[in-house]
């Protein structure tokens, strides 16, 4: 793990991002003081770049050294990953500001720029090409612009553009690429200069030069399209600093300028004295029209004969043409407004989702374009057809006095028929914003999702918010995950206070495994001002996400009674009772009921099954699982879930030899890790559940990955359950990391005293290379480890000590992650120290608080040894029986049926055996029978019946 592979020189405190190549920690230098940043290389790219490549790419990049460029600390690898260490910048990313003020001022805008040329400058004279000049690989702090991430820039420049491409990495950021570095060319500091330049323009005028549909779309246009006018969107820009950027963004390197100080001195050469004419963006196209009269004349020629050819051409729904509006005679402003006003709508759905623009006004002929009103709907609907536009947008400006409607048709180029109607109306003074409002009306018809009808919540937003919201609601309720979440991105970059695209965000990046962006996300979404079941749904994320269970159920229950069909509110409680630990009662039967009514309502939706595919099969229900399978398969969810499943239902259905175990662990491990977890859940089906630890285990006996360590965690427990003690330490002791995979033996003693032996001497040594008062403890699940065991032991004033020390870690600590986590530790060492001090009302009360907090969710709980608490869950149940609470010990001990935590299988046994001796207790002999059959079947025993009770069904 990285925090114990770093802990000699950093202390890593949590995660800051992560992008295409690396993931950012924030940690302090231990010998120093001082806050970093490190740096970690993505474990899927190390057989790419290779780890010692990178290394000594990232030792010759560590000598370059500007004011402007971020330098290279140190570096090194942690368990077999590269990393590299640079000072911590306390201040916003380009990126970040523009997503947050859009324009900036031009003069802030030039000192950046200038400041990164010199940078280039600087790097391009020592033979470095950065590569990846964008505004996220911009810091600023105090008014200076610091280039970031030549380090990768280098070891991805030293890897052949095939093995990159093979592997899936991109190479650069397709919105800043140059042409040349798009084709996987050959590039020098030019390319740098073309980045640099899209840079500038984004700037100045909110957006990149060119955008797409896709990385490919955007490739093609900064290959083929030329440099949109920057004075159309800015018309205070200068026409010398227009003509210095559209210099930089010249196709060919040879036309761009030579070297990063002679674009600098070309963007310092901008006269805000110069005269500034405003130009239209229809003027802009009628200049461009008039210089280009041949080749007007030619195309206008070829376009005749196209249309004179049988219209058998395929339409592409995510082609809209977009003609002129119908300004009334009425209307006081300009008389290019009809033809603005669709350049704004074009762009507005250009590149938003799957969208692009087709421009219909320089394809119009010149009677048409003088008179809009003289292009029929024919020939609208043929000149749309000639372009493989399945649609075609035409409209109307009504001016009454001050203020202003706009109607927008969408129309379908197949079936010659309006789709939708678009209308908005507002000041005159405000007629882009009016327009922008009618545009999100025919969004849904062109991004249709079959979600849930939520107009109300983004009908005044960004279109192109709209767009990427829409695009992904859609990815999203196919379980396209990554999809997903990039437009959700995207949805919020456009608009800051869209708050519903905060909170599916959110969901998305929980689901990616990405917390800390979901945090992120869910405080912007809190942030906003929404409809109160939007905003119990926001804070009900924001407790799911700080693990506090009941908290948050409690804000989805609230969601649903202001809106009863609220689909996703009942899908997010369902994932509350699979994902977190409720302080009583058995979540399953809660989850399978969310999740039920979410289908219910929503039955579209196919991210809804996931999670109702599981519990049905984990009962043996294939039957009824089967059509739900059909359905979340034909989504085509992303492959790792669909392996999951297809594992899943062929060992439910046909038995452990149904599956090729080896084979699907070929594939990829996790996935069969996941089902080996789920099918173990509650003792449920052990028989599928021990092969597929046993395959990911096998599938590469050289690794000391977490998913071998995790298997053998789960097999350990299931065959120490079954009584077969043998088994179970020789698994443990043939396993290559044989040091970690003893810690095991720590685990189990206190519920497995087969082991106990064992567990003593591994003790033993860790207590020695630990030294006095546990000092010498890099982890503090070692120091928690020990204290447990001396507890368990009976040597309660040992375990007091390593209480003492984790209660000193969690203070130095202050509020970081790893404090936080030391001082949860240290007050479960207490609780144990209390029972071996025979004082049980301490105990019980500590046991109580430590059950009761909040765990987060993700992999604290699905594979940490801690922090679920399972020991400290057991003896609570133990306590509240001996103490005359059979009831309240049922309710405790059922929560180890829950499919989240992994450790929980190790104490299923003895949790049962608490609950048929409650179960007897107060008198409900079937649900104590149930429990004895579950605990002979784990064991291997005898069933036995016995009749039914009043109480039941309530099982």
């Amino acid at each position: 793990m990285l925090v114990t592979a770093l802990q000699d020189r950093y202390d890593i405190e949590h995660e800051l991002g992560s992008g295409g190549m690396a993931t950012v920690y924030l940690a302090r230098d231990i010998q120093h003081g001082s806050l970093v940043a490190v740096k970690v290389l993505r474990p899927d790219l190390v057989p790419v770049l290779g780890a010692a490549r990178f290394a000594r790419e990232i030792r010759i990049t560590s000598c370059l050294r500007h004011p402007n460029i971020l330098p290279v600390l140190d570096s090194g690898e942690a368990d077999g990953i590269p990393f590299y260490v640079t000072p911590y910048i306390d201040g916003d990313s380009l990126a970040q500001r523009l997503r947050r003020e859009g324009q900036l001022p031009i003069d802030d805008a030039l000192d950046i720029a200038c400041q990164v040329a010199d940078a280039l400058a600087a790097a391009h004279a020592e033979g470095f090409v950065h590569r990846d000049i964008k505004p996220s690989n911009i810091l600023l702090q105090d008014g200076q612009a610091i280039l970031t991430d030549f380090g990768i820039a280098r070891a991805v420049d030293v890897a052949t553009a095939e093995q990159l491409t093979e592997s899936g990495i991109a190479l650069g950021t397709p919105a800043y690429m140059s042409p040349e570095q798009s084709a996987c060319g050959s590039v020098d500091g030019r390319s740098d200069i073309y980045s640099l330049a899209c840079v500038v323009f984004e700037m100045l005028a909110g957006s990149p030069p060119f955008t797409g549909t896709s990385s490919q779309s955007v490739r093609a246009r900064h290959a083929l399209d030329p440099p949109p006018c920057l004075r159309t969107v800015r018309n205070t820009v200068a026409p010398s600093l227009e003509r210095a950027i559209d210099k930089a963004l010249a196709k060919a390197p040879a036309d761009r300028y030579a070297t990063a100080p002679q674009f600098k001195a070309a963007l310092r050469a901008n006269d805000p004295a110069e005269p500034v004419t405003i130009e239209s963006a229809a003027f802009r196209r009628r200049r461009v029209v008039r210089s280009a009269v041949g080749l007007a004349a030619v195309a206008i020629a070829a376009l005749t004969w196209r249309l004179t050819l049988p219209q058998l051409t395929n339409l592409d729904r995510n082609r809209i043409m977009v003609y002129p509006l119908v300004a009334s005679a009425a209307f006081p402003g300009s008389r290019t407004i009809g033809e603005d006003m669709a350049s704004m709508i074009g762009n507005s759905l250009d590149g938003a989702g799957p969208l692009r623009w087709i421009d219909g006004w320089p394809i119009l002929d010149p009677s048409q374009r003088d008179d809009i009103r003289t292009l029929s709907k024919a020939a609208a609907r043929s000149l749309a057809r000639v372009q493989r536009c399945a649609y075609y947008v035409t409209g109307r400006l009504v001016a009454q006095g001050d203020s202003l409607q706009v109607f927008l048709d969408l129309n379908d180029v197949q079936g010659d028929s309006i789709v939708v109607r678009g209308k908005a109306g507002g000041p005159t003074d405000l007629a882009w914003a009016v327009g922008l409002h009618a545009v999100n009306d025919i969004l849904p018809t062109l991004i249709p999702t079959d979600a849930p009808d939520v107009t109300a919540e983004w009908g005044d937003r960004d279109p192109a918010a709209v767009a990427s919201f829409l695009s992904g609601e859609a990815a999203f309720r196919r379980v396209h995950l990554t999809e997903a979440l990039g437009h959700y991105r995207d949805a919020v970059e456009a608009d800051s206070l869209f708050g519903l695209a905060a909170l599916r965000g959110a969901q998305a990046a929980t689901w990616n495994h990405r917390v800390g962006e979901a945090a992120s996300l869910i405080g912007v979404a809190i942030r906003q001002k929404m409809p109160p079941k939007y905003t119990h749904f926001a804070r009900g994320y924001q407790a799911y996400l700080e693990g506090r269970a009941d908290s948050a159920a409690a804000e989805f229950h609230r969601a649903i009674a202001a809106d009863p069909e609220m689909a996703v509110a009942w899908m997010q409680l369902g994932e509350v009772y699979t994902h977190l630990l409720p302080a009583v009662g058995d979540p399953g039967p809660l989850a399978e009921s969310a999740f039920e009514e979410a289908h219910r309502l929503d039955s579209n939706a196919t991210n809804l099954l996931f999670h109702l595919i599981e519990i049905r099969l984990g009962k043996g229900e294939v039957a009824r699982a089967r059509p739900i399978i059909r359905q979340f398969l034909a989504g085509n969810p992303e492959r790792r879930l669909g392996q999951q499943i297809e594992i899943m239902e062929g060992c439910v259905q046909g038995g452990p030899a149904a599956v090729d175990w080896a084979a699907q662990a070929s594939r990829n491990t996790l996935p069969v890790l996941a089902a080996g977890k789920m099918l173990a859940a509650g003792g449920a089906r052990l028989d599928c559940a021990v092969p597929a630890f046993s395959a990911v285990i096998n599938a590469d006996t050289t690794s000391t990955g977490d998913s071998r360590w995790f298997a053998l965690l789960e097999l350990q427990a299931v065959l120490l359950a079954q009584g077969k003690t043998g088994a179970a330490m020789e698994q443990v002791d043939s396993r290559p990391r044989h040091d970690a995979a003893a810690v095991m033996y720590l685990l189990d003693a206190p519920v497995f005293p087969e082991v106990h032996e064992r567990a003593r001497e591994v003790a033993q040594r860790y207590i020695i290379e630990c030294g006095a008062g546990y000092s010498s403890c890099a982890s503090p699940y070692r120091v928690w480890q020990l204290g447990l065991w001396h507890a368990e032991a009976g040597h309660p004033a040992a375990a007091e000590e390593a209480a003492r020390e984790l209660r000193s870690r969690a203070q130095r600590g202050g509020t970081s992650q790893e404090a936080r986590l030391a001082g949860m530790l240290g007050r479960s060492v207490a609780a144990h120290t209390a029972i071996a001090r025979s004082d049980t009302s301490t105990a019980l009360a500590m046991l109580e608080a430590l059950v009761g907090e909040g765990v987060p969710g993700g992999e604290s709980i699905e594979w940490d040894v801690a922090q679920p608490r399972g020991l400290e869950r057991l003896r609570l149940a133990q306590l509240l029986l001996a103490r005359g609470q059979p009831e309240r010990a049922l309710g405790v001990a059922d929560m180890f049926d829950s499919v989240g935590p992994s450790v929980y299988l190790l104490y299923l046994a003895e949790s049962l055996e608490v609950r048929i001796e409650a179960a007897t207790t107060v008198g409900d002999l079937g649900r104590a029978t149930r429990y004895r059959n579950r605990l002979a079947a784990l064991r291997g025993g005898p069933v036995v019946t016995a009749p039914a009770t009043a109480k039941e069904n309530a099982i």
